[in-house]
């Protein structure tokens, strides 16, 4: 084990081995991100996730952890336990929810005396997710750290141009918030070129419109999205290029 993976491994205490028969490796793997994250002073209960609930257990296979900061949420994060031969992190379906910020893989040794947090992925696409992630494509933990960094500055002054934008303010909810901004951030991290981060995010972000409108609403933005011309589509770009300049310099 090199030192960087040492820095990574989080003892499990015998009190919470104890509910390994109730939570399962899912909840063990909530409970690892939680200390992990506690680490560098992020606020979350474990304890609230779906895997800790046990009739929520037996419903759905979410690990769901919400990550806070001074109070403030800063979105929800998936714990996926990940076996320590798998060469691919499998994402439930169920947990593809615009409010996830990023999918964590968590490798717990056979005994589950300790877990290790090897790699994430951030925010999936809306329409067309990729549920199966290469364990050799997974980022890593150190930018998990720089995710919630942008999370922590996207403060709502950001988002006054893009609220105008939305079709309908009265729509504008926290959930919605949180998708875009779960976008952004998985633009940011997974492409280098501002245009592409511009495009990456405009094309999410035009797919929540989209889910959030009326039928008539919604094949009017599927029609703007086919048309590369479209002065709505222009837009956006242009608000979103203005809005990741201003992240940008807020992280440097």
């Amino acid at each position: 084990m090199n030192t960087e993976q040492f820095g990574l491994l989080i003892p499990i205490p015998a009190h919470i081995r104890q509910d390994t028969h109730k939570v399962g490796e899912r909840g063990l793997a909530v409970w690892v991100v939680s200390r992990y994250l506690d680490r560098y002073n992020y606020q979350s209960d474990y304890t609230q996730s779906s895997a800790w609930n046990l009739a929520l257990q037996a419903l759905t296979e979410l690990a769901d952890l919400e990550i806070k900061e001074d109070n403030k949420s800063l979105g929800v994060v998936e714990c996926i336990p990940i076996a320590a031969d798998a060469d691919t992190l499998e994402i439930p379906e169920q947990a593809v929810m615009d409010d996830r910020i990023a999918y964590i893989a968590v490798e717990l040794n056979a005994e589950q005396t300790w877990g290790t947090v090897i790699g994430f992925t951030p925010a999936l696409e809306i329409e067309y997710p990729e549920l199966s992630i290469a364990r050799e494509d997974l980022l890593p933990t150190d930018k998990l750290l720089d995710l919630l960094d942008i999370a922590t500055i996207a403060e709502e002054s950001l988002f006054s141009e893009l609220k105008s934008y939305w079709p309908s303010s009265d729509d504008w909810f926290p959930e919605q918030r949180q998708g875009i901004i779960a976008q952004l951030e998985r633009a940011l991290l997974l492409e280098s070129a501002e245009p592409l981060q511009i495009e990456s995010a405009a094309q999410e972000i035009e797919a929540l419109i989209s889910q959030s409108t009326g039928e008539a609403q919604r094949e009017l933005a599927v029609k703007s999205r086919e048309d590369a011309e479209n002065q709505d589509r222009a837009k956006l770009r242009q608000i979103l290029g203005r809005l990741f300049q201003s992240l940008r310099a807020a992280l440097e």
